[in-house]
């Protein structure tokens, strides 16, 4: 059987849809596996802000589409970049092991709370940009998409002064450069939902379900799980001013989330402990409500 694992084209996209069809080959080579790629509606539009198209499953439509008509079998997505309504014919069928889920600070000048006033600093999301004026309120921070060579290169044109990006996907690519890049410490800056989780999508084979299951990391999934069942909650959108990071420490679930209003700058957080993963999503969304989540979120508008 041919097996086609839909990608975007970008290298960070090719880079994880090769480790996975690499890994499927190894496990299951009486098939064959293959990458093609396909051209989304948030590549096309890299001037707009992700908020545009109603958030970054703008980097999913046309990949579901490729599915769902049989042009492709199979993708690999960030998880941070998929909505938390599951698309009908379609699931999430694998969670591999968690990269390191912070954020990394990126500047030839200077830390953060040091950079000159008035600084300016690219990133893509609402939430990074609520967090770095929460430290910083005297800096400007502008939307920058593009992929992560693109995105370099203008820092280093002068462009900004600094950047905000994942610490995964420098990772995967082999940019991380610790001479002007720091990491951004989870607590103070709690990472987007499914931060530096890859995740296989596939159609509802069966077979198909049962080999990419193979490449599941069970922590991964449950962390997944506590996130997504909390941002679900809010309609699922990715593009919201939230962030969420669960880890397992000890027998404890550890959950840190915030949720953040756009205008106003204020950030409401709060940490959920407990044995039980399934206890940590509701018990957020209620901690949160109380504190006034509705109002914030209601700043987009």
């Amino acid at each position: 059987m041919k097996y086609i694992i839909a990608s975007r084209g970008s290298k960070l996209a090719l880079y994880q849809a090769n480790h996975v069809c690499n890994r499927l080959r190894e496990l299951f080579p009486e098939h064959s596996w293959e990458v093609e790629t396909f051209t989304t509606t948030g590549d096309r539009f890299l001037d707009r802000p992700l908020s545009f198209f109603g958030g970054k499953g703008a980097f999913l439509k046309e990949i579901e589409e490729a599915m769902l008509s049989g042009k492709a079998h199979l993708a690999v997505h960030s998880l941070k970049d998929v909505p938390g309504e599951e698309s009908s014919g379609l699931q999430l069928s694998a969670f591999l092991p968690r990269e390191d889920p912070r954020d990394v600070w990126i500047s030839q000048q200077d830390d953060l709370m040091h950079l000159k006033i008035g600084g300016r600093i690219g990133t893509s999301s609402l939430r990074r940009q609520l967090l770095v004026q929460l430290y910083r309120s005297d800096v400007q921070v502008e939307s920058l998409r593009g992929n992560v060579d693109t995105r370099l290169r203008k820092l280093r044109e002068g462009q900004y002064d600094a950047l905000v990006l994942a610490a995964a996907g420098l990772h995967r690519l082999q940019l991380f450069d610790e001479s002007y890049m720091h990491y951004l410490s989870e607590d103070a800056f709690i990472p987007a939902i499914g931060q530096a989780i890859m995740v296989v999508q596939t159609m509802l084979d069966p077979d198909l379900i049962e080999m990419v299951r193979s490449l599941n990391d069970p922590a991964s999934e449950v962390a997944a799980n506590i996130e997504r069942g909390f941002i679900i909650q809010y309609k699922g959108g990715c593009h919201l001013p939230v962030g969420g990071h669960a880890v397992k420490r000890g027998d404890q679930w550890h959950f840190h989330a915030f949720i953040g209003g756009i205008q106003s700058g204020r950030i409401i957080q709060e940490v959920v402990e407990s044995e039980d993963p399934d206890f940590c999503a509701p018990a957020m969304y209620e901690r949160l409500e109380q504190l006034g989540a509705r109002e914030l979120l209601a700043e987009l508008e």
